[in-house]
C-alpha cells in the first residue's frame, strides 16, 4: 500500500513539473521584454506600448496629434535580442518587408534600436529609444 501511494505522489509531482515547464515555455523569448512601457516622443508627448509575452505589440501615440486609441498594433517575433516584424501588408499596408529592432532590458528600462530600414516609418519613430516601465 505504501509503495502505491508513493507512486501516485510521484506521478502527481511529475505532472505538476511538466505543467510548470509548459507554462513557462509558452512565454517564449518575448516574455522577458513584455509589459507596459512609456517614453517621450521627441517633446510631442508620451508614447505608450504594451508588449505581450506572445509578441503582440500595441503602440498608442500622444494626443492631440494622434487619436486616443491604439494607433499601431501587430505581432512581432523574437530571435534572441532581435524583435522582428515580418512583411505582412494585410496587417499594415506599409509593412512590405521585414523590420528588425535590437532590444535590451534592465529592471525598469527597455532600450530599442532600429536595424536597417522599416517601411513603416511611424512605427520606427515610435519604437526607437529608451522606454520606462509604466
Amino acid at each position: 500500500m505504501i509503495h502505491c501511494i508513493t507512486r501516485v505522489t510521484g506521478i502527481r509531482a511529475m505532472a505538476a513539473a511538466v505543467a510548470l515547464l509548459s507554462f513557462t515555455a509558452c512565454g517564449g523569448e518575448a516574455s522577458k521584454y513584455s509589459g507596459d512601457w512609456k517614453r517621450d516622443l521627441y517633446g510631442e508627448g508620451e508614447v505608450q506600448m504594451k508588449l505581450a509575452s506572445n509578441g503582440g505589440v500595441e503602440l498608442m501615440l500622444p494626443s492631440p496629434r494622434w487619436p486616443d486609441s491604439v494607433d499601431m498594433k501587430g505581432r512581432a517575433a523574437f530571435s534572441g535580442d532581435t524583435l522582428i516584424f515580418r512583411a505582412d501588408t494585410t496587417g499594415s499596408p506599409c509593412q512590405t518587408s521585414d523590420a528588425r529592432y535590437v532590444v535590451s532590458r534592465t529592471e525598469n528600462e527597455l532600450h530599442i534600436a532600429g536595424v536597417g530600414m522599416d517601411t513603416c516609418g511611424g512605427r520606427r519613430a515610435a519604437l526607437v529609444g529608451t522606454w520606462q516601465k509604466s
